[in-house]
């Protein structure tokens, strides 16, 4: 009996544990890892749209469809591009040469890329996917957690097609302008 216990536990020790560390992977890796994996149930809920916040992230400001989140004391800039997402348009961006890294990848019928600029000792991270994008500027030390976050972030939105067409519907939010009265001088 206690034969059989050992080799069930050597088995699952053997077997049974898959650690990965990011440190040890790409950043295309992280990616791809993240966007192959069954999104985390949503745990913030907003207007048209929901999606999982990691446990060391909050939320700092709430503007419906833009959000800024922080980790760390680094600050995450989320959009969420619903007309797009109602329209189905492909979101898209130029790939420039001076680029730290440009990377583009899809699943299913979900586009994203990935593109980083050097702005002296940061970077810029402009990660995209599912109709949405987050932003950063972080060191080169904390490229690798800033972008497995952000795509899971982005991985888990989940969006109300009802809810968006009427708020686009209502608010005819793709073709309002604003009238700007500019005052004219007096001679």
């Amino acid at each position: 009996m206690i034969k059989k216990i050992l080799i069930v536990i050597s088995i699952f020790f053997l077997f049974g544990c898959n650690n990965t560390n990011i440190n040890n992977m790409t950043l295309n890796e992280i990616i791809n890892e993240q966007i192959s994996l069954k999104s985390a149930s949503s745990t913030i809920n907003r207007k048209g749209y929901k999606y999982y916040l990691p446990q060391e992230f909050s939320v700092k400001k709430d503007n419906d469809y833009i959000q800024e989140l922080t980790s760390n004391n680094i600050v995450y800039y989320l959009n969420i591009d619903i007309v797009s997402y109602h329209y189905k348009n492909n979101i898209t961006t130029t790939h420039e040469p001076d680029d730290y890294e440009y990377y583009e990848f899809n699943k299913d019928d979900k586009n994203g890329y990935l593109k980083i600029t050097e702005n002296n000792n940061n970077f810029f991270v402009e990660l995209c996917y599912n109709y949405a994008i987050i932003e950063v500027e972080v060191e080169e030390s904390d490229l690798r957690y800033a972008i497995s976050r952000g795509i899971t972030i982005l991985n888990s939105i989940k969006y109300n097609d009802l809810v968006i067409a009427k708020y686009i519907t209502d608010n005819d939010v793709d073709t309002s302008e604003t009238v700007y009265k500019i005052p004219e001088p007096e001679n």
